[in-house]
């Protein structure tokens, strides 16, 4: 079991350099960006209808290499009833520039998610408030904000020919929306990603994704840019699942 996984996981990070090579080199003359995403994904399950979950990750641009980010974000999930989810936690986002001041970004948020309709292949919809709070870390003022965002995704998953192991593509679209306040460094506008999860027990699997996004940036808000990720996600759960 162990020599079956470490395999896979060598497979997959092979594999995604040679994603990340192919995609660099035909978007090299159309002004997008790319990033590299790293994130391990833990999550507890208190019982089938209660988790705590979160992220940890580092990012940083393929190209740009004068930045990176970390990533922290702790979370909660519990069932309402019925289809229906509520989820909260606070995410921190601390930006390092060999240029521009060093940031951090804290983002409590609020969210339900459901599927409907209740399809073979249903529809996932994500509903989150964020609240965003953008500290300059030498001066200490903020650009704060309230902002809306909707996912809307699709998953097909097909049994691999060992129980318990799965493989499973997602797709998904996320607009997003600040009626209120300021925007911090960045602006989000839409972003739409496509992922392939391959599992290797029930509480353990690899995704690898990409993922396209339009943004504006502070120092530039007329103009839109494009950024591709290449993300490598590792989930592990644990608890009553």
């Amino acid at each position: 079991m162990k020599s079956i996984l470490n395999r896979s996981v060598i497979y997959l990070i092979t594999l995604l350099p040679l994603i990340v090579t192919g995609i660099t080199q035909a978007q090299s003359r159309t002004g997008v960006y790319e990033q590299i995403w790293l994130d391990v994904n833990p999550a507890y399950y208190f019982n089938p209808h209660q988790q705590v979950y979160g992220d940890v990750g580092i990012r940083w641009g393929i190209e740009d290499k004068g930045w990176w980010r970390l990533v922290v974000r702790p979370s909660f999930r519990t069932w309402l009833g019925g289809r229906f989810y509520f989820s909260t936690g606070i995410g921190n986002f601390f930006t390092f520039n060999d240029i521009l001041d060093n940031r951090w970004e804290i983002r409590p948020f609020q969210g339900m998610s459901f599927n409907w309709p209740n399809w073979k292949t249903a529809l996932s919809h994500y509903i989150r408030l964020e609240e965003r709070f953008d500290f300059n870390m030498i001066t200490w003022k903020s650009r704060n904000s309230l902002r809306l965002r909707y996912q809307l995704g699709i998953s097909y998953r097909w049994a691999f020919y060992q129980p318990g192991r799965f493989w499973q593509v997602t797709a998904t679209i996320e607009p997003f929306l600040t009626p209120i306040g300021q925007p911090g460094h960045s602006e989000e506008q839409v972003r739409a990603s496509l992922g392939l999860d391959r599992s290797y027990t029930r509480d353990l699997f690899i995704r690898i994704e990409i993922t396209w996004q339009q943004e504006r940036l502070f120092f530039n808000a007329i103009e839109k840019f494009s950024y591709l990720y290449f993300r490598l996600r590792l989930t592990k759960s644990w608890g009553e699942q």
